[in-house]
């Protein structure tokens, strides 16, 4: 048998990751479609910079998952 054995990602399987690359490209082809205004890079950071502090708080006090569903 000759040829390279398949690398697998972190999902475990090539169709798993080919499906999540299919969802990554329509979602990225859906933002870029999306006639909303654009939100301004610095609001975003601020957001992310936000969100980011209160996992950190989080899980220092044992409630990371509460956090997870506000991204």
């Amino acid at each position: 048998m000759t040829g390279k054995m398949p690398e697998y990602g972190a999902s475990g399987s090539i169709q798993q990751e080919d499906a999540i690359d299919e969802i990554v490209r329509r979602q990225t082809r859906d933002a870029i479609d999306d006639p909303n205004t654009d939100i301004d890079a610095d609001t975003v950071f601020e957001r992310v910079e936000r969100l980011h502090a209160e996992r950190i708080k989080a899980e220092e006090t044992g409630l990371a998952h509460a956090c997870d569903a506000r991204l």
